[in-house]
């Protein structure tokens, strides 16, 4: 053999190889610069169709990777009659109850109290005697974290993202964390009347792995102008910017999860406006 050809024949395919990879480089830095909206610009394009802001825009893009998750399942009659005995005071729940089929669902109900598994997924709990004492004076945060503790559900795993006051009534809204960023829609609400709590629903995802994500979320800045061809947001205030998991849950109706029972979460950028709508921006 001609070790001296054969080596040339390496050295050069070496050099392509290189060549190729800097190229490949360089060409994804080129799109990434082409992409790249200032502020300025999307703040200026936005107010044309009357959206304005109310907060700061992101200036960094953190790298996250995809997440697989799964919902929290009540798939057992143990799990189910486990959860049940939570929230219930009854010392027999197979008397109270209920299956509905056309629902999907199973019910446990007493005179004083409601318990709900909905498509062996979300549970909904309801206090019926709604405790209609005069006003008094409580810290709704307290009161709430204090409920989540004693039905088990950790403090460390969820964050408050939503807290409404009307009147006598105290709404909180509480949203799964991974690894301090929320993973929606992933969700608790607990509401308070006089200090107790006489509402509960919680649809929960747990993360089972990190997988390898190969498609980039752009910046806050480039993402939001994707916001110029979606409807029902004009003449409305932007109030929040913040990067999230997304579990898109084939964009059906998050209630409509019979069947669907694990996917990938994405990473995007959840725009909260001052009126409550919420859009999710992520790459597809």
């Amino acid at each position: 053999m001609d070790w001296s050809k054969a080596k040339r024949i390496m050295i050069f395919a070496f050099l392509v190889v290189n060549i190729s990879l800097l190229l490949i480089m360089t060409s994804k830095n080129i799109r990434a610069k082409d992409y790249i909206t200032s502020k300025e610009d999307v703040i200026e394009r936005l107010e044309k169709i009357n959206v304005d802001f109310k907060t700061e825009i992101p200036e960094k893009t953190p790298n996250i990777e995809l997440l697989e998750v799964e919902y929290e399942e009540y798939d057992t009659i143990n799990k189910k009659l486990d959860i049940a005995n939570e929230f219930l005071s009854s010392s027999d729940l197979l008397q109270i109850a209920n299956i509905d089929n056309e629902k999907d669902s199973i019910i446990f109900e007493d005179d004083k109290e409601k318990f709900e598994i909905l498509k062996g997924k979300k549970i909904i709990y309801e206090d019926k005697t709604r405790n209609n004492n005069s006003p008094m004076e409580f810290d709704p945060e307290k009161v709430a974290s204090d409920f989540l503790k004693e039905k088990g559900f950790e403090n460390s795993d969820h964050k408050m993202t939503k807290l409404k006051k009307n009147n006598d009534i105290v709404e909180l809204n509480y949203t799964k964390l991974h690894i301090n960023t929320i993973l929606e829609k992933s969700y608790m609400k607990v509401i308070i009347k006089n200090g107790k709590v006489i509402s509960f629903e919680r649809l929960w995802l747990n993360v089972i792995e990190e997988k390898e994500n190969n498609i980039e979320l752009r910046p806050a800045t480039d993402s939001l102008l994707k916001l110029l061809s979606v409807e029902g947001i004009r003449d409305k205030t932007i109030d929040k910017i913040e990067l999230c998991y997304y579990f898109d849950s084939n964009d059906a109706d998050i209630f409509d999860f019979s069947e669907l029972k694990a996917g990938d979460a994405v990473p995007a950028w959840k725009v909260q406006f001052t009126d409550g709508t919420i859009k999710y921006l992520y790459e597809e």
